[in-house]
């Protein structure tokens, strides 16, 4: 039993999935309550889609690329509380990660690195583990000199971080370099990382409008596997199961051997109803001698000599006569 909880132990560490967790808490996707024109640039479709073909997806994958971009790019320069007189506001027009990210929110949109869920946590968490290294190695007065390998430990770490969070993102990667190399990024400091959630977000927004005018996106919001309530109750429905399984093989053994002890109950109880018949019930062919007299059956004629064998017999016994 110990060797079992070790092995399953040894595979949960092994093949970790944070979804494991977390899919039980997260709402299922309600996105057919809403009413339908929602719903279509929200990704749901209530039968299968196919995909267009290439050259029609092209005119819109190029519009929606330069939308996005130039949304994102117009509100870090013009929006209230941005743009080059900000001071610590102040970040580059536009983060070079975001046409990474533009190219696979808008062409692959298919993919998983693509989703909402990657797009937007994967390129966050990117920035705050960028940040976060930036400001480590800070504390080295040769922080200028080394910075580029900041920007190696924050690519390595982003990039870890989105692997046990299943949010792997590509552009992350560049995100994560540039909070830690670029000068205009590295004096944002913390500010970075709501900046990237809003850009992020702002392409994933475009891509929902774009994407879903021939298209399906998100092909999953979270992930394609069960959430919520339905997951819980199958996961408590499946750990009953095994707790009965156990139980049953645990009784087996007892009832085995009781049932052998019934069955060798009822054999000698037969035993006993056979030879307790047999004492009550001759056979008629039976000669029996008491000690008062010999019983023999009557179709059956002794001569004198068996005759006076079986008196013989009977005179050892106390009394003395035949019963013919």
């Amino acid at each position: 039993m110990a060797s079992s909880q070790s092995d399953k132990l040894s595979y949960q560490l092994l093949h970790f999935n944070i979804d494991r967790y977390l899919n039980p808490w997260i709402p299922r996707n309600r996105l057919n309550n809403l009413p339908k024109p929602i719903s279509k640039f929200l990704g749901y479709r209530s039968e299968k889609t196919e995909e267009i073909p290439p050259a029609l997806q092209w005119p819109f994958m190029f519009l929606a690329t330069v939308a996005g971009l130039c949304l994102v790019a117009g509100i870090n320069n013009y929006a209230a509380g941005f743009g080059p007189r900000m001071g610590v506001w102040s970040g580059p027009t536009i983060i070079a990660s975001f046409g990474a990210s533009a190219v696979l929110d808008f062409n692959a949109i298919r993919t998983p690195f693509s989703q909402p869920r990657n797009s937007i946590v994967g390129n966050t968490l990117s920035a705050l583990i960028g940040v976060c290294i930036a400001k480590l190695f800070m504390l080295n007065p040769a922080f200028e000199e080394i910075n580029w390998v900041a920007g190696a430990v924050a690519c390595a770490c982003a990039s870890l971080l989105m692997s046990i969070t299943n949010t792997v993102h590509p552009p992350g990667g560049a995100t994560a370099v540039l909070a830690a190399t670029n000068v205009d990024v590295i004096r944002m400091g913390w500010r970075f990382i709501p900046v990237v959630l809003l850009g992020s977000s702002l392409l994933v927004t475009v891509a929902l409008i774009f994407n879903n005018i021939l298209r399906q996106y998100p092909v999953f919001w979270w992930t394609p596997e069960k959430c919520g309530a339905p997951l819980r109750r199958e996961q408590r429905e499946e750990k009953e199961q095994q707790q009965q399984d156990k139980a049953a093989e645990e009784g087996n053994a007892q009832p085995r051997r009781s049932n052998s002890t019934a069955s060798s109950d009822r054999t000698l109880h037969t035993d006993l109803q056979r030879n307790k018949t047999n004492e009550t019930v001759p056979s008629p062919n039976d000669i029996r001698i008491h000690a008062h007299g010999i019983q023999v059956p009557s179709h059956l004629q002794l001569s004198e000599e068996e005759t006076a064998l079986l008196e013989r017999l009977r005179q050892r016994l106390p009394g003395a006569h035949i019963s013919q």
